[in-house]
């Protein structure tokens, strides 16, 4: 590969230098956002387990309460209104277990985005790795074989396989992500959650 053929102009070696200096430290606040998120974030599943365990508690006690509360009028609406208060909080819950999923896979995504920018940094600081050809294979086939999920896949395939511009395959995955998000909803919510 020619790339005085293929590009109107070269870097030189302060030029890539300083790109290497950018693209590390763009790794370096990628994984301490990343570091900084997981710490919060434990915090409210701890958080959530705790607050779950007292769901259940107020729930049990509840339903035992259940027949001596119906006898009389005047405690029956306040043990309506406290059953529909902890169905209400469970359903809160649940959706909040769903934004924790959301909050996992971009974790997963800023990782492998990470990691693809230090290979690309690695293979930018050695002038004969830049200028072979196996090395960008080599390169592009790591990045996709680190894609786990189907999103990262398909967008892989646009940019690498369809050569579609960034700006275009955003588009599409957009698109995409919305249709999948509309069919999504239209599951029950306990059909699809996994929690790490």
């Amino acid at each position: 590969m020619n790339n005085a053929a293929t590009y109107p102009y070269a870097l030189g070696a302060k030029e890539v230098q300083e790109t290497i200096l950018v693209l590390n430290l763009s790794i370096a606040q990628i994984e301490l956002s990343i570091t900084e998120g997981d710490h919060s974030v434990n915090a409210l599943i701890d958080t959530f387990r705790f607050m779950t365990q007292h769901i259940e508690e107020i729930q049990s006690v509840s339903n035992m309460l259940k027949p001596v509360l119906e006898e009389h009028d005047e405690f029956a609406s306040h043990y309506s209104l406290l059953k529909a208060q902890a169905v209400e909080l469970a359903d809160k819950m649940q959706q909040a277990i769903i934004a924790f999923q959301f909050y996992d896979k971009l974790s997963q995504r800023l990782q492998h985005v990470s990691g693809g920018l230090s290979g690309l940094a690695e293979i930018v600081s050695h002038e004969m790795r830049v200028k072979d050809e196996a090395e960008w294979h080599a390169f592009k086939q790591a990045v996709r074989k680190g894609t786990s999920m189907r999103e990262e896949e398909e967008l892989f395939e646009l940019i690498f396989d369809q050569q579609k511009s960034t700006h275009d395959a955003i588009a599409i995955m957009r698109q995409r992500m919305a249709q999948r998000l509309a069919t999504k909803q239209e599951q029950t919510p306990e059909d699809d959650i996994e929690l790490f």
